[in-house]
């Protein structure tokens, strides 16, 4: 929920396994915090499928066809009127993500046990095995005209109203029942749009992390690291990086010679060839575990060997080294930080040596080969934008050559023979603000959360950032059915945290987010009545876009062996 310095990695799902709110090369970062890996899995639910119309806004006859999307169950605790809770794996497979209806550990099973509710996990359209087409590196930009957003959540909506259980008598549909979207990174951004779009139909949301304002630009996406390093005692870190950044753009700008020269110190013989920009978007993978682990992770064991003089076994002070032993010392020591080029390899799947005398595979310039990777791409190309690009200025961590037109041309790499009215030249991003809302929608009975020094946060409603609208966050929950102007927000800013630091039940912080969302859960689910409609519904005030009631047919088995199963 990772994407290469860009967005291409987004993924901004909250999962261990990625990175949704990552994908590779032009990765858009959103790394799924907070849910399990799929190592090892023993599948503990049975796998489920409703049919679902390919085009959900088609007039009925559904020419488009039908394709299967998987879920999974857990009813074992339900007690009759209680509510159904759906978790969304956001943009990746959900294979192996039935394990979190068990673990205790993670915010969805302690919540669904705790109002004795009905627990869903739901797997997104194009990701996983819930996709109308085998997806692949050959796969054409016309198979994924039907792969956006708002396409997805018109699934989550004939889904709820198609939804029943044999063994239950009771009315699951949200007519009498409440249904409540949890979702963290890009599902977080679902569980908002979801409740603005349905909101007959998802009573309630959980939006964690959920930058929902689409943007090309998210250079801003690296300030919360600077800030966050800096607060943690890593200043002199983050000096040294810029200073070591100021000077490899000077190289790359002056010196053919030495700009290639510079390609192998830092990823061996063979990696001369790349372009300026697909090296600089490789030094960009050193800040990639930031939203996941902060600076527990990876960055942390970075930054020490950097800020450490292995002659005399100095730490360096404030200011970093550079302005006394100079860029060149911090760019040699960077260069030889043993863990650097296998993150390259992992992220771009390459197999650059890091040798000056072994040549390898090192072009960092491929299109992506990884399903989910390749579905995420799609809608960052034509939907988010979330482009990684360099935060020029004081506080620049990445090279210059790192440009949004390097970002964009990442897209039409992947589908070189798109026509413009598929993959249009950058993200249609005005068009995704205006169809789903954006960061000023303020829609009813909708809990947000994001953590101090998380890099989605910049997008969220809940940004710090001057350029924001930064509303007032407020944690007293909100009458039934109440939304907020746009100088307020009902939500929370964990202190010190990253991304989706709220699913992890093993926080301080964490549980204090989780605290406000309980408090108004309690409130707003004892207003469901007057035959199940919520205040949306009663006072006419609904938005609703719901088509089609009813044409979801759920089934329970497994898919033909013809449509595979795609595993990350």
């Amino acid at each position: 929920m990772r994407t290469s310095t860009s967005a291409w990695t987004l993924s901004l799902a909250c999962l261990q396994s990625i990175g949704v709110l990552g994908l590779v090369q032009g990765r858009s970062r959103i790394h799924k915090s907070g849910l399990p890996t799929q190592a090892n899995h023993t599948q503990t639910f049975p796998t489920e499928y409703i049919e679902l119309a390919v085009n959900q806004f088609e007039d009925e006859g559904n020419k488009s066809g039908t394709f299967l999307s998987r879920f999974w169950v857990r009813d074992d605790a339900y007690k009759p009127g209680a509510p159904i809770f759906l978790f969304d794996i956001g943009e990746q497979s959900a294979d192996g993500m039935d394990s979190i209806l068990l673990d205790d550990k993670h915010i969805f099973k302690p919540m669904v046990d705790r109002y004795k509710g009905i627990g869903i996990v739901w797997e997104h359209r194009f990701y996983g095995n819930s996709t109308p087409v085998n997806i692949s590196i050959s796969t054409p930009a016309e198979s994924f005209r039907y792969h956006s957003t708002d396409q997805a959540l018109a699934d989550v909506d004939a889904f709820a109203w198609s939804f029943s259980r044999k063994n239950i008598s009771y009315d699951l549909s949200p007519v009498s029942t409440p249904w409540v979207f949890v979702g963290g990174s890009y599902s977080g951004m679902r569980a908002a749009f979801m409740r603005e779009l349905y909101p007959q139909t998802i009573y309630a949301s959980f939006a964690s992390s959920a930058p929902v304002q689409a943007q090309i630009d998210m250079s801003a996406y690296f300030e919360p690291i600077v800030r966050g390093l800096t607060k943690y005692g890593y200043g002199n870190c983050t000096k040294d990086i810029h200073a070591a950044i100021v000077h490899i753009d000077n190289i790359l700008d002056t010196n053919e010679t030495a700009s290639s020269a510079l390609k192998e110190q830092f990823l061996g013989l063979g990696a001369a060839n790349n372009t300026h920009s697909t090296f600089a978007d490789a030094l960009a993978v050193t800040f990639d575990s930031w939203q996941t682990l902060g600076a527990k992770g990876e960055l942390n064991d970075f930054c020490n060997w950097l800020s450490m003089d292995p002659e005399c076994n100095t730490t360096a002070p404030a200011e970093g080294f550079a302005p006394t032993k100079g860029a060149q010392f911090v760019v040699d020591r960077w260069a030889s930080y043993s863990d650097f080029v296998p993150w390259v390899n992992a992220t771009f799947s390459t197999n650059c040596t890091g040798s000056a005398t072994e040549v390898g595979d090192c072009n960092l310039d491929q299109p992506f080969t990884d399903p989910d990777q390749i579905a995420w791409t799609w809608q960052i190309c034509t939907e988010w934008g979330f482009f990684h690009s360099a935060n020029l200025g004081p506080t620049q961590l990445l090279s210059k050559h790192n440009s949004l037109a390097y970002q964009s041309s990442i897209c039409h790499r992947q589908w070189p023979h798109a026509s413009p009215s598929l993959l249009p030249p950058w993200p249609a991003v005005t068009n995704t603000n205006a169809l789903l809302g954006g960061w000023t929608m303020r829609p009813s009975q909708v809990y947000w959360s994001g953590g101090e020094f998380d890099p989605w946060r910049v997008l969220s409603p809940l940004s710090g950032e001057p350029w924001a609208p930064r509303p007032v966050p407020f944690t007293e929950p909100p009458e039934c059915g109440v939304e907020q102007g746009e100088g307020s927000i009902f939500g929370y800013v964990m202190e010190g945290a990253q991304h989706c630091y709220d699913f992890d039940m093993g926080t301080a912080e964490g549980e204090r987010s989780r605290g406000f969302w309980y408090k108004a859960l309690d409130r707003w689910l004892g207003c469901f009545g007057n035959d199940g409609l919520g205040p949306e519904m009663q006072d006419g005030r609904g938005k609703a876009r719901r088509r089609g009631v009813g044409r979801g047919k759920a089934k329970r088995g497994g898919l033909s062996q013809a449509r595979g199963v795609r595993r990350w």
